[in-house]
């Protein structure tokens, strides 16, 4: 066994891939960063200004392989002989390509759900057999995050069981996954829903339309946040229960909600230490040690972030969704019936932070609303009580010791978009979030503010005093996932 697998591999995939010109053993089919994970292998490409990064803590990950740039090592499935050499942030997609191959996919559906999570599958089986519906998610499996889980999930027991069980689809339920929607645009008396599948431009005529989009983890502040052996707590679950692999033997775990992965860590028999007030990570090229504000010193091997999840607004707001600040992050306004605006609803984490079981009832709430519209017998009030038996979560809001901190060394964005370039512009004086952006590049890069948007609100607040409700969070343009420009340049 590699020295950080948790259990034994089937020996028939087994191969061999070439990194930096070293041999390491894999296997077929296994992601890049995963493999080099097992390996103990942690630092993987370069920053923009030259800081070495891993695979789990932002991303793409670009690399070379076999010789050719731009390829997302995130994505990166392997087979035998592989050879992948780094390569720098600032190289990635610099190479323009037309495709003037395959043609557009259009389907014509009575309900576009994008997510496949609790929340998407609860609205998917709350209208199965009446209404047809395309379910989008951009991941490789459906469950979205509860797929990742390895212990029981309350209103549901084994994740995995529960989650075989709503996805025996029938016919009028088209799946899409690895595929990713760009945003959602009104077409007559329909909605245009644009999406990529590896190069394939798909195009979805929708009469309604559900944005089940999830959350995103909370990425934190400390110094050397983005350096190599640094985990999102998502990250650190996929690689722990999909793959098998541990993210360290002596693993520290950070935030207001450790209990996320301490449970899974368990479950595993991984060493680890909670340490909630993290001031600096240091190390070679990994993570060696982890120092917090008190000067303790945690001699550690990889760093979990589990700092809680914030809603994915950037869906909402592209699709013309209002936003407030509350329970400690910025939610969709909703009318009644889950909307943001007429035809357009909103479930799940999306909505608010929430138990993976709340968010399924919430995606069946917002199923019979969608069939009381189209003329069919629905009882969402229900649901709507059932839903009241769960308060979302509420997110404690940290303070950061701006003034402590080596901010060159803190990265709110992995587009090297740093502490310090953000708070010396609000020094200035500037708290306007769309001149930062501008001036700093904060919310510009491939995530388009998903993970780092956020942390930028929270420093123009914190260091300004003005309250996170009076900023003005800027709209998300699409499209709202990256996207190759060949996918959709040349198009009739």
């Amino acid at each position: 066994m590699r020295p950080l697998d948790l259990t034994e591999k089937d020996p028939s995939k087994r191969i061999t891939i070439y990194f930096e010109g070293k041999p390491y053993e894999a296997y077929e089919g296994e992601k890049f960063p995963v493999a080099m994970l097992a390996n103990g292998v942690y630092w993987l490409t370069m920053s923009t200004e030259g800081r070495k990064r891993g695979a789990f803590t932002f991303g793409p990950l670009p690399v070379k392989v076999n010789g050719v740039k731009n390829v997302n090592g995130r994505m990166l499935k392997l087979v035998d002989g592989m050879k992948i050499e780094r390569q720098r942030y600032d190289e990635f997609q610099k190479q323009v390509k037309i495709d003037e191959g395959k043609p557009v996919l259009r389907y014509v559906v009575d309900a576009a759900v994008i997510g496949a999570g609790p929340a998407g599958l609860g609205v998917v089986e709350e209208i199965r057999g009446k209404l047809t519906v395309a379910l989008i998610d951009e991941r490789t499996w459906l469950g979205g995050d509860m797929w990742l889980k390895g212990v029981e999930q309350e209103g549901f027991g084994d994740p995995r069981e529960a989650i075989e069980k709503l996805t025996d689809f029938p016919e009028n339920i088209r799946v899409f996954l690895k595929t990713s929607a760009l945003g959602v645009f009104d077409k007559g008396e329909y909605f245009l829903v644009p999406a990529v599948r590896n190069d394939q431009l798909i195009e979805f005529m929708a009469k309604r339309v559900v944005l089940a989009t999830g959350a995103v983890d909370s990425i934190m502040l400390f110094e050397n946040n983005d350096y190599p052996g640094v985990f999102r707590r998502s990250d650190a679950l996929e690689v722990l229960n999909l793959w098998n692999v541990a993210p360290g033997r002596k693993v520290a775990v950070l935030g207001a909600f450790p209990d996320e992965i301490t449970a899974e860590l368990d479950r595993w028999g991984i060493d680890y230490v909670v340490v909630p007030n993290p001031k600096r990570v240091e190390g070679k090229e990994k993570v060696e040690r982890l120092i917090d504000e008190n000067g303790n010193v945690y001699e550690v091997d990889a760093v979990i972030m589990a700092d809680g999840r914030i809603p994915d607004i950037n869906p909402v707001t592209q699709a013309g969704g209002k936003l407030r600040f509350k329970r400690g992050y910025y939610t969709p306004i909703l009318d009644d019936e889950h909307r943001i605006r007429d035809g357009i609803y909103v479930a799940g984490s999306a909505a608010g932070i929430k138990p993976h079981y709340a968010n399924y009832i919430e995606g069946k709430l917002v199923g019979a609303y969608i069939l009381r519209e189209f003329g069919f017998e629905a009882e969402p009030c229900v649901y709507q009580e059932k839903l009241g038996d769960y308060e979302p979560v509420a997110r404690p809001r940290p303070r950061f010791p701006l003034d402590s901190f080596n901010a060159e060394d803190v990265h709110l964005c992995g587009c090297d978009v740093s502490l310090k370039k953000v708070d010396d512009v609000v020094k200035a004086g500037i708290t306007d979030l769309q001149i930062i952006k501008r001036l700093t590049h904060l919310a510009m890069g491939f995530c388009q503010g998903r993970f780092c948007l956020f942390n930028g609100a929270q420093v123009v607040s914190q260091r300004s005093g003005l309250p996170m409700d009076r900023l003005d969070i800027p709209v998300a343009r699409p499209p709202i996932k990256n996207v190759k420009m060949k996918v959709v340049a040349g198009r009739e």
